[in-house]
């Protein structure tokens, strides 16, 4: 019964997820984030050896959790990725600017 409970539990996250991306559009820039950030995550966790180097803290929370490495490069994508990432919108206002 726990079993089936959890699978339940997780499988709700996941849609809830799947529909606030939906509701902020599935563009460039969302897909690359989402995408990249929960495939970083789960690699990242998978190999737990790739976090020996750093302190003893930081292995604790990154090691063996998915859940804080894929908030961590969510946001860094966030914050480094270009707004307008939508190849058609750069080459129009690359037209406007001439």
């Amino acid at each position: 019964v726990l079993g089936g409970c959890t699978i339940m539990m997780f499988g709700t996250i996941v849609v809830s997820g799947l529909q606030m991306i939906s509701k902020c559009g599935f563009t460039q820039r969302n897909m690359i984030i989402a995408a990249l950030s929960l495939s970083i995550g789960l690699g990242f966790t998978e190999c737990a050896d790739l976090f020996t180097i750093f302190p003893q803290m930081v292995q604790n929370v990154f090691a063996q959790n998915c859940v804080a490495v894929v908030f961590l490069v969510s946001i860094l994508l966030n914050l480094v990725l270009p707004k307008n990432m939508e190849a058609e919108k750069v080459t129009e206002q690359k037209k406007e600017k001439a």
